[in-house]
């Protein structure tokens, strides 16, 4: 129960600290300290198609985040189209074959003795409302034991309403909701993109994304960079691309 408690105040701590970084930032280095964890990651997305914001603890953490929603794939999207948490032993193992795309990018990336290997992903929602999901990464193989679980729920259910309670405050209260105004990454271009690629081949909102995720794989970038040239006109999708 100490053990509880004391993430609890902790993750309170964050929600209520100075303003100096956005709420999520400070919950993601909370979760850090917190839990048995080297990495923490939050994204905010009302489908995994389209994300609201992300934000991380880790440059580490922020790449494997972003390789998932550029490939659609991944612990992450799994756990949120899911409702429920997902636990990765070891993101670079052979024996893993949920996520065939993001496990062959991770691969031909090469050894890396800082990587992070392991990832237990817990969804955020409020009843049957999703709004993102909060990834916890270690950079030793393993799967968390039940108390480590136990654990990762407590702070995923502060992650939660610390969120939710930001949307709260009082009307014409800037500091409520000022951490989201202008997030790290988030999926306004990507979803201008979608549409200009929706009539630029003449398919619907899902293909168009896949367009946009298979020219961003084949080419070795974060779809956010192509869905900025998209934008701003400096890539046009034609019939070849489909």
């Amino acid at each position: 129960m100490a053990d509880l408690t004391r993430i609890a105040q902790i993750m309170a701590e964050a929600v209520n600290g100075p303003g100096r970084s956005a709420l999520a930032e400070r919950l993601c280095a909370a979760c850090v300290e917190a839990l048995t964890v080297e990495a923490a990651a939050i994204v905010l997305m009302a489908d995994t198609g389209h994300r609201a914001g992300m934000w991380a603890s880790d440059p580490r953490a922020r790449r494997l985040e972003e390789r998932q929603f550029s490939l659609g794939e991944g612990p992450g999207v799994t756990a949120f189209r899911g409702r429920r948490p997902v636990a990765v032993a070891d993101l670079l193992s052979t024996d893993e074959v949920r996520w065939p795309v993001l496990m062959a990018d991770l691969a031909a990336a090469g050894p890396d003795a800082g990587r992070l290997r392991s990832v237990y992903a817990s969804p955020l929602h409020l009843g049957s409302a999703g709004i993102g999901v909060l990834s916890l990464y270690r950079s030793r193989p393993g799967m968390p034991g039940p108390e480590e679980i136990a654990h990762f729920q407590v702070a995923a259910t502060s992650v939660t309403l610390a969120i939710v309670g930001s949307f709260l405050g009082p009307t014409g209260d800037d500091t409520a909701r000022s951490w989201l105004d202008e997030p790290p990454l988030n999926g306004v271009e990507v979803d201008q993109a979608v549409g200009m690629v929706m009539v630029q081949l003449k398919v619907p909102a899902g293909e168009a994304l896949d367009r946009l995720r298979a020219h961003a794989f084949t080419r070795g970038r974060e779809v956010e960079a192509v869905a900025h040239d998209v934008v701003q006109r400096r890539l046009r999708f034609t019939e070849e691309d489909r």
